[in-house]
């Protein structure tokens, strides 16, 4: 409280944590950004809060979601996730809990945590990446899992999964069309 007052002047210091108090909180965000005058990305989330120590980073603590647009606003995929951090400096995502992305030919990916360092290089395989258990679904049905992770370029293009596992389509031949030579 703030008085007029003089004679009562019993004010209390109340030390702060500066690393738990952000320095802005925001609810219920729906933000559009632009790069060179053209909209690229649609962010949402229920709360997004800013933090500048011990180091700059953004905190999503309950749920983002992310679409990525091309130059004529179609999707070219999406990303969600339950936790996300935006560590500014480092460049570096890092999304935690069923974590879902989407690229532009329709695959899916799902796993438990993901990195994104937009430092790396576009076609650099280092880009995005997991060491915990995902599982890639194209968009014919067919999956495969990578028990140990994956990594991949930033558009998700060709993904090298580790420690392989799945199930394929396979086409089978007809009985009929099939000939057999004997010898």
């Amino acid at each position: 409280m703030i008085s007029c007052n003089k004679k009562n002047s019993n004010f209390q210091t109340v030390p702060v944590d500066a690393q738990t108090i952000p320095v802005s909180r925001t609810e219920d965000v729906l933000s559009l950004i632009s790069d060179s005058g053209i909209t690229r990305y649609r962010l949402k989330a229920r709360v997004w809060e800013v933090y500048t120590h011990p180091e700059d980073y953004w905190y999503f603590p309950e749920k983002i979601y992310v679409e990525q647009f091309d130059s004529l606003l179609q999707v070219k995929g999406s990303i969600e996730a339950d936790t996300a951090y935006y560590f500014s400096k480092k460049e570096l995502w890092q999304l935690i809990g069923n974590v879902f992305v989407k690229n532009l030919d329709g695959t899916a990916f799902e796993t438990s945590e993901l990195f994104w360092d937009q430092k790396v290089p576009s076609g650099s395989r280092e880009a995005i990446y997991t060491h915990k258990p995902a599982k890639v679904t194209r968009p014919n049905g067919d999956y495969q899992y990578g028990r140990e992770g994956f990594k991949s370029d930033a558009y998700l293009n060709d993904p090298q999964l580790y420690s392989v596992g799945g199930e394929m389509s396979v086409n089978e031949l007809q009985s009929d069309s099939a000939q057999w030579v004997e010898n």
